[in-house]
């Protein structure tokens, strides 16, 4: 089962690395060869280093063995390529090669103090490495070092994601740098079942769960961070139905309030004959009309209501959010009686008559505000008692 996982993983990997590379053919930074470099090689690693891969390996390899040692370079490759993404990153393009050149110097080193030791430990051929040999101070060492590598590169990587994720608004990139992050746990966990199995077996006991908790632990991470790297490609298409349906469900709960709006003031709205070509485009239609129309009505918003609004709601205890939601109900539904009667309250309005401006300005966020506004109107207490008390200021008709 492990080896089925690992070259299922692998294979995602590979995969991913081909898919960023074709995606970015037109301009290949070093940060994406680096990136896809990363992908590949674990891909690779992880689908040789299964039980079964190794088997089949071992009928033909000149020297027992060779397969692992091969796997275990591909893997130390890999966290040479995260070092040179993080350089590229991180630094200006020379001081980036300077990096690398020490990089490349430590991985050549690692590699060549593994290879002499699997080849000094003079040891056949065993699917089960790690329960056969590890008490063998050779074996030990070697995954020791080759775990160590592995294992603090990529938590330098996932710890260093922290600042992008931060600093990123892109809802499936920010998704995809913490499916990274978390493959970057798992290596960790990797390398630490490594060295623990390692300790476990040269005080001359069996490894034994910590074998199959350091392959899960491979397949995970191989298989996290090539979906992460991959998702803000396939994440967008794979949520276009239910974004379709959730721009569909705002519209309707919109509808409403623009119905109210759009019936007080018809010039709020597009011509008749000027559909929408899809459900975003509709919903942002939707928001822009409801935003003409609270332009259109500062001048009939009573001067006194947003404070009494904002008083009535910190006396009911209302968060922020939820204060600004109600003071821009009032104002909304009062001006709209103002409106209806003719008379202006205000002919230069001033800025408590204005819409909260704390809500970012893409169309769902937008709409998801509005939809809170609607709400406090048709429902709240605060609004109901401050449109009668706006409403006894309107002159009789």
């Amino acid at each position: 089962m492990t080896s089925i996982v690992l070259q299922s993983a692998g294979l995602i990997a590979v995969l991913a690395a081909l898919a960023k590379l074709v995606q970015s053919r037109r301009s290949p930074t070093p940060s994406v060869r680096y990136l896809c470099g990363a992908i590949g090689s674990v891909g690779l690693s992880a689908a040789l280093v299964a039980t079964t891969s190794l088997t089949w390996v071992a009928t033909w390899e000149p020297i027992p063995n060779s397969g692992r040692l091969v796997a275990n370079m591909l893997a130390i490759l890999a966290a040479v390529c995260v070092h040179g993404l993080l350089a590229h990153l991180v630094h200006e393009p020379a001081e980036a090669r300077r990096v690398m050149r020490i990089q490349f110097l430590v991985a050549a080193i690692a590699a060549a103090v593994m290879a002499v030791l699997l080849m000094s430990a003079g040891i056949p051929f065993d699917p089960d490495f790690l329960a056969a040999f590890a008490d063998r101070p050779a074996v030990a060492a070697y995954l020791v070092v080759f775990s160590l590598y592995i294992g603090s590169a990529t938590l330098a990587f996932g710890w260093f994601l922290r600042s992008y994720i931060s600093q990123t608004s892109r809802r499936w990139l920010r998704a995809g740098l913490r499916t990274i992050q978390a493959g970057c746990v798992a290596s960790a966990a990797w390398a630490a079942s490594k060295i623990a199995a390692a300790a476990v077996s040269v005080a001359g006991h069996q490894p034994g769960i910590l074998d199959p908790i350091g392959g899960a632990c491979a397949a995970a991470c191989v298989a996290l961070v090539a979906l992460g790297a991959t998702m803000p490609v396939w994440g967008p298409r794979l949520s276009l139905p239910f974004d379709w349906w959730r721009t569909k469900q705002q519209a309707r709960q919109l509808r409403p309030l623009w119905n109210r709006l759009a019936g007080e003031l018809p010039q709020i709205t597009l011509p008749a004959g000027m559909g929408a070509p899809n459900a975003q485009f509709a919903l942002y239609r939707r928001v822009v009309e409801i935003r003409d129309a609270q332009l259109v009505l500062r001048p009939y918003v009573h001067p006194e209501v947003s404070a009494w609004a904002r008083r009535a709601a910190g006396e009911a205890g209302l968060d922020e959010r939820a204060a600004h939601q109600t003071v821009e109900a009032a104002c909304l539904v009062t001006a709209l009686d103002a409106h209806a009667a003719g008379h202006r309250h205000q002919p230069e309005p001033d800025e408590s008559s204005a819409p909260y401006r704390g809500v970012a300005s893409d169309t769902r966020t937008e709409a998801s505000w509005l939809i809170k506004v609607s709400r406090a109107a048709e429902l709240s207490p605060i609004v109901a008692k401050v449109r009668d008390r706006a409403r006894a200021d309107l002159p009789a008709t």
